[in-house]
């Protein structure tokens, strides 16, 4: 069986149960219960395995610094050409709204701080060139005519005529090119499928570290607390209020990362692309999730601003 061949590259020992995670989108990883414990194994699609070396590395010292994070079970393996790696099985359920406590913020600040000192000094200053809205019309418009031959085709043709028409109606709010600040080692992918909570609703899990990177610090505060806390304005503004006690960012910066955070939406065709190009149906449903999430900003983008500067 390719599962006891997998788990003895990986020095997992004897292989009583697999069951495949169903959560999340893009990755594929399994539970895999052996006579050494239970392990989180991935196959590695979108990262290399010097990549996740360099993860792995890392997460046992940010487990002694007191963050939550799955421990590491040897190097990344290859059997039958996929690349696979495993870590400790950590226990907890992925938050809904209601069940995080609001000490997110609080943790992701701590965590940057953290990541500052434990990873090689990072730029402070990184150029940011946001999508032209002439180009993401035209990146739409290949997909726009195409023969409608399911719902999916359906609703894309909806979201594509809709989106094209903002970007024309609002071509003069793209951001401008800019060198952003301030800049350091980020998560780069902190939402809910990749946390984990306790019956308490405290963070137990940080997951999925494949898109450890040096980024903007005010495009991962917009971008988690938006994908976290949706519509809940007064949890948005908590969540900042908590992570600016440990990161210093102005309201300036936050409302740039916000306002780029927002044209990343209405320009991104990534959904459609790896649906239409590559034959991945995964993010399907990302198109009208974040499309609906997209109208309720557009016609929010006053009230998000207050939130994000509040306090």
């Amino acid at each position: 069986m390719e599962w006891v061949r997998i788990a003895g590259a990986l020095g997992l020992g004897r292989v009583h149960d697999c069951q495949a995670v169903t959560s999340g989108v893009m990755n594929l990883s399994w539970r895999l219960t052996t006579d050494a414990g239970t392990f989180a194994v991935k196959q590695l699609r979108d990262r290399t395995p010097d990549e996740i070396r360099v993860v792995n590395d890392l997460l046992p010292r940010l487990a002694g610094a007191g963050f939550p994070v799955p421990t590491p079970r040897g190097d990344p393996v290859q059997v039958d050409g996929s690349w696979y790696a495993a870590t400790a099985w950590l226990h907890g359920v992925h938050p809904e709204d209601a069940t995080l406590r609001d000490d997110l913020g609080e943790l992701v600040g701590r965590l940057h701080v953290a990541l500052a000192t434990l990873c090689p000094p990072a730029p402070r200053r990184l150029a940011d060139v946001p999508e032209s809205a002439f180009k993401a019309i035209k990146t739409l418009g290949v997909y726009a005519d195409r023969p409608p031959a399911d719902d999916f085709d359906r609703s894309a043709a909806r979201e594509i005529e809709w989106r094209r028409a903002m970007l024309a109606e609002l071509a003069d709010q793209r951001p401008a090119d800019a060198e952003l600040a301030p800049c350091g080692w980020t998560h780069g992918d902190l939402q809910p499928f990749n946390l984990l909570v306790d019956a308490d609703g405290r963070v137990c899990g940080i997951l999925d570290w494949d898109r450890l990177g040096v980024r903007p610090y005010g495009l991962e505060v917009v971008r988690t607390a938006t994908i976290v806390y949706g519509h809940s304005l007064d949890r948005i503004a908590a969540f900042v209020r908590a992570y600016r006690a440990h990161v210093p960012i102005t309201d300036a910066q936050l409302v740039d990362a916000a306002d780029r955070r927002w044209w990343t939406l209405l320009t991104e065709t990534w959904q459609l692309e790896r649906h239409y190009e590559h034959d991945d149906r995964s993010c399907d449903h990302l198109l009208a999730r974040r499309g609906d999430y997209l109208r309720w900003w557009t016609a929010h983008r006053g009230e998000m601003t207050e939130a994000l500067t509040a306090g």
